[in-house]
């Protein structure tokens, strides 16, 4: 499996964060699915993640919050050679 979800509140001023990391990962691995999925009230509680945005990679909960550029894409990284 590759890919990437981020989960944010919809609306959340951080979105426009999440959206631009989504972008760099399709950049540099453009086989890869990533999907930003934005959560509402109900959704967020079915979801089970304690604080949003989540970043969940190959299935795996890595993050919450806005992480660092280049940490972000080398946890990708990593995804990638444990693959192969």
């Amino acid at each position: 499996m590759r890919r990437v979800d981020f989960y944010v509140h919809s609306g959340c001023l951080s979105e426009k964060s999440i959206l631009s990391l989504a972008t760099d990962i399709l950049e540099l691995y453009p086989t890869w699915t990533v999907t930003v999925h934005q959560l509402a009230g109900p959704d967020v509680e079915r979801q089970g993640f304690p604080v949003l945005p989540a970043i969940v990679i190959n299935g795996q909960t890595v993050a919450t919050g806005v992480p660092n550029k280049e940490w972000l894409l080398r946890k990708v990284g990593e995804s990638v050679r444990l693959d192969q």
